[in-house]
């Protein structure tokens, strides 16, 4: 399951045991490796996106010149 935005902003760390101060360091880093998984998902589904946007733009310029000239004859 993806990690939405408004469970970023509102996520809270219980305090570390043994009378230590700050976050469980445990803890953090498998929220930290979660948002970085989360992440890097994102980051490759908006590439592959880019990618397929290319893609149409190119046939659509191409589809759009085949269509001038054929005006032209």
């Amino acid at each position: 399951m993806s990690l939405l935005p408004w469970q970023v902003r509102e996520r809270r760390f219980q305090p570390s045991r043994l009378g230590r101060r700050g976050l469980n360091p445990d803890e953090v880093y498998a929220f930290l490796d979660r948002v970085a998984a989360d992440m890097m998902a994102l980051h490759a589904e908006i590439t592959k996106q880019r990618q397929e946007n290319l893609r149409i733009k190119v046939a659509l310029r191409r589809w759009q010149s085949e269509q001038a000239e054929g005006g032209r004859r």
